[in-house]
């Protein structure tokens, strides 16, 4: 059985495509992109964007200010 990290919400911005991941306000590194699943407008997001360190970047993506990051999770190993 697997489990996940709830992580706090992103805020899009028109200006940006890069966001810090955290998780109860600090600083949150995940396994990888892989293991990081974000809906956007209720859309779940897929191969538009990387992670580094604790730092997410959107690909080919402009949001606009009535943009919601829905959630973000980060699936860790299965048990």
């Amino acid at each position: 059985m697997g489990s996940y990290d709830a992580l706090d919400d992103i805020v899009l911005s028109s200006s940006k495509t890069t966001y810090n991941l955290t998780k109860g306000n600090f600083a949150f590194e995940p396994i990888s992109a892989d293991n990081i699943i974000c809906s956007i407008n209720g859309v779940v997001q897929n191969g538009n964007f990387s992670v580094v360190g604790s730092t997410i970047t959107f690909t080919d993506t402009s949001f606009s200010s009535s943009d919601k990051m829905d959630y973000i999770l980060h699936l860790r190993t299965v048990r």
